[in-house]
């Protein structure tokens, strides 16, 4: 019986062929080399064990990490660093030519011929074979070892109350993660119209333009000295970042022995200022249209001013109202409201009820 002369495709090489005879069965591989090369590898034990999938997990990992934070970059230009989106390119080209690699040798060792895994790859074997052989993976992985993988290390001593050392990171911090908010904050503070220049702020600090531009990026968390003089050479209140430094360092702002109601309240407005400079300043009015009741523009100013503001003011109501819409987390502001009440100035409901501005009630 004569067969049409269709073409094949080769069950090895995956080249197509046409049928070398009219008659007979229908051929399953182009050439004898072919069918041998497959008879071996269905038949050969694997020459090395799958030793590869833990490594292939870890580099897709520390890849996915770059692309969200290749993301936030994006979403959020900083433009005192211009080649921080650059930077970030080049580290995803780099793990991504290491999965590759891994990826290849974890297919062979599953059992995907060379010749497959080049029609994969559209390139040739014998080139896959030189770039990717088992001796150069293996210093692949080894570099990756010496480098070790991003740890945040966390500060090893007090000085002052507060930690002396820096938070090393590898990424810049993304919204939701302890340090966000700080870093945003000192970014605003350092690019804002009129402030000190990269070297002025190295200069007040006693650190390099390289490690301001990492504190402004969020790759680095600096140190309580840093942060205030960075405040300070800014024209800002120290006081007013002391909230986001202990929030990123995941430290309790726990109140200092003996405190009175006025620095309760100093401290929860200052709480409440690094919100706004984390989230750079919004106007009044602007709060107004992201903020639930009852806040009233009256209680945002009186607030965020450095006055002792009104006891009306400071109901949490209108408290957490405004923390919520200055994109902060009311749950960590609520500890330093329940201190101010706590310390609140003993008076009956109707006498306190009467010094209540009319804007507190909306």
């Amino acid at each position: 019986m004569t067969k049409s002369n269709a073409h094949i495709i080769c069950g090895y090489c995956r080249r197509t062929f046409q049928r070398p005879k009219p008659t007979g069965r229908t051929p399953r591989y182009c050439s004898a080399r072919c069918r041998s090369a497959s008879y071996r590898d269905r038949t050969a034990t694997p020459a090395e064990p799958r030793r590869y999938d833990d490594d292939v997990v870890r580099i897709s990992r520390a890849l996915l990490t770059k692309a969200q934070v290749l993301d936030h970059i994006a979403r959020n230009r900083v433009q005192a660093l211009p080649l921080e989106a650059v930077e970030q390119c080049v580290a995803l080209q780099r793990d991504l030519g290491d999965v590759t690699a891994v990826i290849i040798r974890q297919a062979l060792s599953y059992g995907a011929p060379w010749p497959q895994i080049a029609n994969a790859m559209n390139s040739s074997a014998s080139t896959l074979k030189g770039s990717y052989s088992a001796e150069k993976v293996d210093k692949i992985l080894a570099r990756r070892a010496d480098r070790g993988p991003a740890r945040l290390r966390r500060p090893a001593g007090l000085q002052n109350g507060k930690p002396a050392s820096t938070v090393s990171r590898a990424s810049c911090w993304l919204p939701g993660q302890p340090g966000y908010a700080l870093s945003r904050a000192l970014s605003h503070l350092g690019r804002a119209g009129g402030q000190p220049t990269v070297r002025d702020l190295a200069a007040s600090t006693g650190v390099s333009t390289s490690y301001i531009y990492r504190i402004m990026s969020g790759e680095r968390t600096p140190t309580w000295e840093v942060a205030a003089g960075f405040a300070r050479a800014c024209e800002a209140d120290p006081d007013d970042l002391s909230f986001l430094w202990n929030t990123a360092h995941e430290l309790p702002s726990d109140p200092p022995p003996g405190q009175t109601y006025p620095e309760a309240v100093h401290a929860l407005q200052a709480a409440l200022r690094g919100l706004r400079l984390a989230a750079a300043c919004p106007e009044i009015p602007t709060l107004l249209r992201q903020a639930p009741a009852p806040l009233t523009a009256g209680a945002a100013t009186a607030l965020l001013s450095s006055q002792t503001p009104a006891a009306g003011f400071l109901r949490w109501p209108v408290v957490g109202a405004l923390a919520t819409a200055l994109q902060g987390d009311p749950d960590a502001i609520r500890p330093l409201w329940e201190r101010v009440d706590a310390l609140a100035p003993t008076a009956d409901d109707a006498d306190r009820g009467r010094s209540w501005p009319a804007e507190a009630f909306g």
